[in-house]
């Protein structure tokens, strides 16, 4: 069956995961995480193996700025979440893919102090501050910690993110420093493809 222009999510995943990695299509993020690709509407119980691929037809860009597409027509859905100084996404159970959406983050990066910097411990958890809040940063790492302590269903990274530059960097231990670098030019191998503005909530985080 020919795939459609809507009919795959993409869905962060970790990339030395044996079932992803041995038979799943995915492509590197930053760190440990990759993104896969996965078939609707029921988005995220299955990824697109290598088979389905090579039977759907399409190539490696056109599959991904179709799942990027499809990612930017569904960010109506996204909830904010919570109180500052750390805020939650709400998104059907795959709120990490909401990462991928370029365009949301440029319009929450005004609401936080600082950088933005997010905790992704699984799939469905997606909790973000500010690198100039003490709070929140402390907050972000303790909901990561619980999450890899309890050792929850899909997990993901233990590390936190910070955006810089326009794109997801691990936040390194210590001191942090806002990046005051320009961004770079887009790059043809990322994995979600930039799109008009998206409905972020308006929220400010202190």
């Amino acid at each position: 069956m020919q795939v459609t222009r809507a009919t795959y999510l993409p869905v962060v995943v970790r990339h030395d995961d044996p079932r992803v990695r041995s038979a799943c299509l995915c492509e590197p993020f930053v760190a440990e995480l990759a993104v896969a690709y996965s078939p609707g509407p029921r988005y995220g119980r299955t990824l697109l193996s290598w088979e389905e691929f090579d039977r759907s037809g399409l190539s490696r860009p056109q599959l991904r700025s179709a799942a990027a597409a499809n990612l930017y027509r569904s960010l109506d859905r996204v909830e904010v979440l919570g109180q500052p100084p750390a805020l939650l996404l709400g998104f059907d159970g795959l709120e990490s893919s909401v990462l991928l959406a370029h365009s949301f983050w440029e319009e929450l990066a005004g609401a936080v102090p600082g950088e933005l910097v997010v905790g992704v411990p699984t799939r469905d958890m997606v909790i973000f501050t500010g690198t100039e809040s003490p709070v929140g940063l402390q907050k972000v790492r303790r909901a990561v910690d619980r999450m890899f302590f309890a050792r929850a269903p899909r997990l993901l990274s233990p590390d936190l993110l910070v955006r810089r530059r326009g794109r997801w960097e691990v936040l390194p231990a210590g001191p942090v420093r806002s990046s005051t670098e320009p961004p770079p030019a887009p790059t043809a191998g990322s994995p979600a493809v930039p799109r008009p503005r998206s409905r972020a909530a308006n929220v400010r985080v202190r």
